[in-house]
C-alpha cells in the first residue's frame, strides 16, 4: 500500500503572519508510490444523470463588506484549525479526481495536471462556509462535475467557528499529484 505524501505547507493569515506546518499523509491503495501533493493556504436546476452538483454556493469576492462592530468581535479563525479542517478533505478531493477520470474514460494512472485555487468564505457562526469558489486549471476549466465535486469537498470540511467577521481563505493545490 502506498501513501500520498503531504509535504510542508505554508499558511499565511490576513494579518500577514507566516506559519509553516507539516501535512499529514493519507494512505491510498495501489502498487505505485504517490507523488507529493503541495498546498499553499492564505487566510484573508436538475442535474444530469451521473453529474455532480455543488451543495454550496459561490460568492462575489469583490462585493463590498459591511462590518457590524456590534454583531462581531475581533477574533479571526485559528489558522491551524482551518488548515487541519481542509487537510481532512484530501481523501474526498482525491475521490473527485478518480471519479472524473472514470467519467472521462481515462486510465487510473493518468495524471490531471495543473493547480486548483479554492476560495472559501468562512461563516464565523457555523462550520459550514458561506460559499466556495473554484478556479480550475485550463484543461479542466469546463469540467463542471469535477469543479462542483471539489467545491463540495472543501465545503464539507469542519471549519472552526469564531467571534469575528467572515474571512476568505484561499487554498491552492496540485489537482492530481499522480504516482511515481
Amino acid at each position: 500500500m502506498s501513501t500520498i505524501a503531504r509535504p510542508l505547507v505554508l499558511l499565511v493569515s490576513c494579518l500577514s503572519l507566516g506559519l509553516a506546518l507539516p501535512a499529514c499523509g493519507k494512505s491510498r491503495s495501489g502498487g505505485k508510490q504517490a507523488k507529493a501533493r503541495t498546498l499553499s493556504v492564505k487566510v484573508g436546476g436538475a442535474a444530469a444523470p451521473g453529474s455532480v452538483t455543488a451543495n454550496v454556493g459561490e460568492f462575489d469576492p469583490n462585493a463590498d463588506v459591511t462590518l457590524d462592530l456590534d454583531k462581531y468581535g475581533s477574533e479571526r479563525p485559528d489558522e491551524f484549525e482551518v488548515q487541519q479542517a481542509f487537510f481532512a478533505q484530501f481523501e474526498a478531493i482525491d475521490g473527485c479526481v478518480v471519479d472524473h477520470k472514470r467519467r472521462a474514460g481515462l486510465e487510473d494512472d493518468a495524471v490531471l495536471t495543473g493547480d486548483v485555487a479554492l476560495a472559501v468564505k468562512l461563516n464565523p457562526e457555523q462550520s459550514t462556509p458561506y460559499g466556495v469558489n473554484a478556479t480550475m486549471p485550463e484543461p479542466y476549466a469546463e469540467a463542471d462535475n469535477l469543479r462542483d465535486c471539489l467545491r463540495n469537498a472543501a465545503a464539507d470540511a469542519p471549519y472552526p467557528t469564531y467571534d469575528g467577521p467572515s474571512v476568505v481563505v484561499d487554498f491552492e493545490f496540485e489537482l492530481d499529484p499522480g504516482y511515481e
